[in-house]
C-alpha cells in the first residue's frame, strides 16, 4: 500500500515538474501566439506516432484480446454519465442556450492530449491500451451525441437550421489521426504484419516527445489563462467539475467493480474517467453552438413590407425547382434608403456575413 502511493506521489510529482516548466517559461514570455499553436500541432502530430509505436512494440495478440474483453464498461459508464447530465438540465439546473454544450462537457474527457502522458508516468506506456478503449467511446460520444447537443444550443440561440445526429462531417472527424495511429497499429499486430525497423525507430523516437510536450503545452495554458477567471466561476462549470473529478471516477470504480479484470486495467480505467473536459468540445460550441455576435433579436417571420421584387424572384428560382433565402438585417443609419445620405454601419457587415454564409447550407440541404 504504502509502495503504491509512494509510486503514485512520484508519478504526480514528475508531471508537475514538467508542467512547470511551459508555466515558468510562459510567464517569462518565450512563447508568442504562433508558437502555442506550433507545439499544440506537434503534439496533434506526434500523438498517432506514439500510439502506432505503443502498439506495435508493445501488444500482442493476447494483449488486444484482453483489452477488447473489456472495451464495453467505457460506453456504459459514458452512457450513464450522459443520462446524469441530461437530468440535470432537465431539473432546470443549467441555462437552456448551453444545455447541449454542458452536457457535452459533463460527459466528454480529453482522453489522448492529457491522458497519455499521466497514464505514462503512472502505470508505464504498456497500459496506453485501456487509456485508448476509453478515448473510443468518448469519441464516439463527442462526435454523435455531443456535437448533436451543441448543434441544437446554435438552433435555440441563432435560429439555425436543425441538426442531424449523424452527418459525413461527424464520421470524418470520428476517424481522427490518434485513432488512425492506434487502429493501424491493431490491424498490424492482428495480422502480424512485422514493422520495418525504420519506421519503428521514426515512430519511437518522435513518439518519446509526445508527453513532455504535451505537459510542456498544459502548463503553457494554465498560464495563458491565468487564475483570474477562476473568481467567477458559473454553476455550470461547478457541475462539470463535479463530473470530471467525482461522478466519473466514482462511477467507474464501481463499474469495473463488477467486472473480472486485472487491477492495473481497473485503475487506467478509474483515472482515465477522471480527465477533465476536451478542448475539442470548446471548439465545436463555439462553432456551432453560439449566437452570432450583435444580434439581439431574431424574427423568423416579419412582414416588413417590402422588397417585392427580391420576393419575386426567390419565388421564380423556387418555382424552376431552386432554393433561394431572403432576409433583412438591421443596422443603425442616419437615414432611409433611396436617400443620397443612407449609409450603415461597416461593423454590421461581418455578422450579417456569418448570418449568410450559415443560411447557405440550411437550404441548400
Amino acid at each position: 500500500m504504502l509502495e503504491a502511493v509512494l509510486h503514485s506521489a512520484e508519478a504526480v510529482l514528475v508531471l508537475f515538474s514538467i508542467a512547470f516548466v511551459g508555466f515558468e517559461t510562459s510567464r517569462r514570455g518565450w512563447y508568442t501566439e504562433d508558437s502555442r499553436r506550433l507545439m499544440a500541432r506537434l503534439v496533434n502530430l506526434c500523438l498517432p506516432l506514439f500510439l502506432f509505436y505503443n502498439v506495435t512494440s508493445k501488444f500482442t495478440h493476447e494483449d488486444l484480446i484482453s483489452v477488447l474483453q473489456v472495451a464495453g464498461l467505457p460506453f456504459l459508464t459514458v452512457g450513464f454519465n450522459w443520462l446524469v447530465s441530461v437530468a440535470i438540465v432537465k431539473m432546470g439546473w443549467v441555462r437552456k442556450e448551453i444545455a447541449g454544450a454542458f452536457i457535452a462537457c459533463f460527459t466528454g474527457a480529453t482522453v489522448t492530449f492529457l491522458g497519455i502522458p499521466v497514464i505514462s508516468i503512472m502505470f508505464g506506456e504498456a497500459a496506453i491500451g485501456y487509456l485508448l478503449v476509453y478515448f473510443f467511446a468518448n469519441v464516439i460520444f463527442i462526435w454523435t451525441i455531443g456535437l448533436y447537443g451543441i448543434q441544437l444550443d446554435g438552433v435555440h440561440r441563432a435560429g439555425r437550421a436543425q441538426p442531424r445526429l449523424f452527418s459525413m462531417r461527424s464520421i470524418k472527424m470520428f476517424f481522427q489521426p490518434p485513432l488512425q495511429g492506434f487502429l493501424l497499429g491493431v490491424l498490424f499486430v492482428v495480422l502480424a504484419l512485422p514493422v520495418p525497423d525504420p519506421i519503428a525507430m521514426i515512430t519511437r523516437d518522435l513518439g518519446r516527445v509526445t508527453s513532455p510536450l504535451a505537459l510542456v503545452f498544459i502548463g503553457m495554458t494554465i498560464q495563458h489563462i491565468g487564475f483570474e477567471k477562476i473568481k467567477h466561476i458559473p454553476k455550470e462549470v461547478w457541475l462539470i467539475l463535479f463530473s470530471c473529478f467525482v461522478l466519473r471516477p466514482v462511477v467507474m470504480y464501481f463499474a469495473t467493480g463488477w467486472v473480472d479484470m486485472s487491477n492495473e486495467a481497473r485503475q487506467v480505467f478509474i483515472v482515465s474517467s477522471s480527465m477533465p473536459v476536451s478542448s475539442v468540445i470548446g471548439v465545436l460550441a463555439k462553432n456551432y453552438g453560439r449566437a452570432t455576435p450583435g444580434i439581439t433579436v431574431v424574427d423568423k417571420a416579419l412582414n416588413f413590407g417590402g422588397s417585392e421584387d427580391a420576393t419575386i424572384l426567390a419565388r421564380r428560382v423556387q418555382a424552376h425547382g431552386g432554393k433561394a433565402a431572403f432576409f433583412l438585417w438591421g443596422s443603425d443609419r442616419p437615414s432611409g434608403h433611396h436617400t443620397s445620405t443612407f449609409d450603415i454601419k461597416e461593423s454590421d457587415l461581418d455578422p450579417a456575413l456569418e448570418v449568410w454564409t450559415h443560411i447557405i447550407p440550411a437550404i441548400l440541404k
